[in-house]
Formats: structure tokens, C-alpha cells, sequence
């Protein structure tokens, strides 16, 4: 048995947010995305331009949700980022896999579904956020929209997923991921920027 979720699929909460905050969030969006934009190396104008016109949409989508957001972090206006406390380094739990397999095996797990997926190179390591667009129930394996594949215990049957690893959306690494959080060999480092994409998983996140 197999399910299966259209990726461009975009699931929003109801709207509301403080109308004070909102320009100015939308402003920091708007200023994020354009200098990504023109940073990108371009082959044709037309996927530029289709972005361009659909940013618009996505900005102001994202600055509702995030306000309208229970995320337990602190959310910093001027930077549409979320804050919180940086643990000094990034320790999955011995009982990780086994914890993801529990979790996935329920059946309960709805298509769409934020998840944390860890990269776990020594040289840079991560929590970041994706979503779960397929599951394969027979195969025990369920696809994210970005990362590929993995198994019900966490391993990335992707070739390049050497480093990455699922995790159980627990409120510790939920935290870490929209907050940006980051740490080389040294401990921790400066917390990266969250794409909109990845600002727009993070406010589907059940906080309860």
C-alpha cells in the first residue's frame, strides 16, 4: 500500500496577525528572497519571471502564517527568523531510529507532515525541515520532498545521503530546525537563514 501527496500542495492556517507586524515582516521576506534571486545562476528568463511573479503570493503567506504561528521561539520581526537557545552540540538520541520506526509504523503519520532531517557531516551539521510526501507502507519507507527516500529507521537510501538522517518531529529538534541552528567541528556556529519554503513547513508544525 502506497500514499501519495501532489508536492505542490500548499496547506495554510487560518488568517491572522498583528497588522503592525506585518509589513514590516513582509518587508524582511521581500528583501530575503530578492537577493537569493539575483544571486541565482540563470538559464532562461521565464523561470525567473514565473518566480517573481508568484514571490508576491508566497511572502505574504508566509508572513501570516508565521504570526498567526504557535511556534514556542521567539520570532524576530526584523529578521523573519525564529530564536531560541543553541545547545553547545548536535546529539541525536541513542534510541533515534528506533523512536522514527515506533512513530512511522502507527499508520497515524499524515502526508505533509514536517520532519527534521539531520545532516550529520562532521564538518557541518544541521537539522533542517521537509516534508513527507509518500509513504510506502509495504516497503517501510516514506519519501520527503526534498531529501528522497528513507527507510522506517532513518537511513537515506538517496546515494548522496551519506550524512542525512530522519528524525521523529520531537520539540528539541523542532526548535534547533527553525531557528536555524548549526554547529562545525569548533561547536556551534552562526545560525543559517531558513529558506521560504522552509519558513512555510515550519508554521504547519503542530507545536502540541
Amino acid at each position: 500500500m502506497s500514499d501519495q501527496r501532489d508536492i505542490f500542495e500548499v496547506v495554510e492556517r487560518q488568517p491572522g496577525y498583528d497588522p503592525a507586524a506585518y509589513p514590516e515582516l513582509c518587508t524582511a521576506l521581500y528583501e530575503r528572497e530578492l537577493i537569493f534571486l539575483a544571486g541565482l545562476q540563470v538559464q532562461s528568463p521565464v523561470g525567473l519571471q514565473r518566480r517573481l511573479k508568484s514571490l508576491s503570493y508566497y511572502v505574504k503567506t508566509a508572513a501570516r502564517a508565521m504570526l498567526n504561528s504557535d511556534c514556542p521561539c521567539e520570532l524576530d520581526i526584523q529578521n523573519a527568523s525564529w530564536q531560541t537557545p543553541q545547545k553547545r552540540s548536535l546529539k541525536p538520541a541513542a534510541n533515534r531510529s528506533t523512536k522514527l520506526e515506533i512513530w512511522l509504523s502507527t499508520g497515524k503519520v499524515q502526508l505533509g507532515t514536517t520532519v527534521p532531517i539531520l545532516n550529520l557531516d562532521p564538518r557541518l551539521q544541521q537539522v533542517r525541515l521537509d516534508s513527507i510526501d509518500r509513504i510506502d507502507r509495504d516497503g517501510r519507507r516514506v519519501h520527503c520532498n526534498e531529501f528522497g527516500w528513507f527507510l522506517y529507521t532513518g537511513e537515506s537510501t538517496e546515494a548522496d545521503g551519506d550524512h542525512v538522517a530522519l528524525a521523529k518531529p520531537e520539540l528539541a529538534l523542532l526548535k534547533a530546525a527553525v531557528s536555524g541552528h548549526q554547529w562545525s567541528h569548533k561547536g556551534r556556529a552562526d545560525p543559517r537563514t531558513l529558506s521560504l519554503r522552509e519558513l512555510l513547513l515550519a508554521t504547519a508544525i503542530n507545536w502540541n
